[in-house]
């Protein structure tokens, strides 16, 4: 047995002895931010140079697009060891969609998917360059882009957020609703999550875990 294997043997053998399924160590490494889901060191330091290139300003509204489809990219395809294929703007018959997102082959063999039964076979990602946080058009039109697509759950990045606190009239309500009503479920990620991952406090697994679990 080499040095890789008997190291592996060593992390096999923890992993049984502890009890935890595959899906149940990923779960928890969300809940409880573990570094093992955080981007490697060259992928961090891509996502941090469109991090600070968007938080900078001076981009036009396609320059800044752009570059928040590359950041996301980046969050789905390099964290956790690329469980997740990522497709860049995909078209439905009527819309194109930026990212569709999907469990790796390997993923699903080895039964990870389950950690986040949310995602289903695949969810869709869009990235929004407003100025402002974005309203409640934007949100029902996202909403019928997931339906189109036949996925229940999806992601809206913007940088700004979105409009509204508690409001069940402004976009967070309709989002609300949407949950309730039509049992598809929309997380927002903003400037302030993209910046834990940018300082490396939190993997994206871990925002969208406890973004799921406060909203859902």
């Amino acid at each position: 047995m080499d040095l890789e294997e008997k190291r592996f043997r060593d992390a096999e053998n923890l992993l049984n002895q502890s009890g935890y399924t595959l899906a149940e160590f990923l779960r928890d490494s969300s809940r409880y931010k573990s570094t093992l889901l955080m981007l490697p060191d060259d992928e961090l330091r891509a996502y941090q140079k469109l991090y600070a290139d968007i938080a900078t300003g001076g981009l036009s509204k396609g320059e800044k697009g752009k570059k928040l489809e590359e950041l996301s990219t980046i969050l789905f395809q390099k964290s956790a060891g690329s469980l997740l294929d990522v497709y860049r703007n995909c078209r439905t018959s009527t819309n194109e969609i930026d990212l569709l997102i999907r469990w790796t082959e390997r993923a699903r063999l080895s039964g990870i998917q389950a950690a986040f039964p949310c995602f289903g076979d695949s969810f869709l990602c869009e990235c929004k360059n407003y100025d402002g946080p974005v309203n409640v058009t934007y949100v029902g039109k996202f909403s019928s882009l997931m339906s189109a697509a036949n996925t229940n759950f999806g992601i809206m990045i913007s940088w700004e957020g979105i409009t509204g606190r508690n409001k069940w009239s402004d976009s967070q309500g309709l989002i609300k609703k949407i949950a309730l009503r039509e049992k598809r479920y929309i997380i927002v990620l903003d400037k302030d999550d993209l910046e834990k991952i940018y300082k490396k406090e939190e993997s994206v697994f871990s925002v969208i875990y406890d973004k799921s679990q406060s909203n859902f």
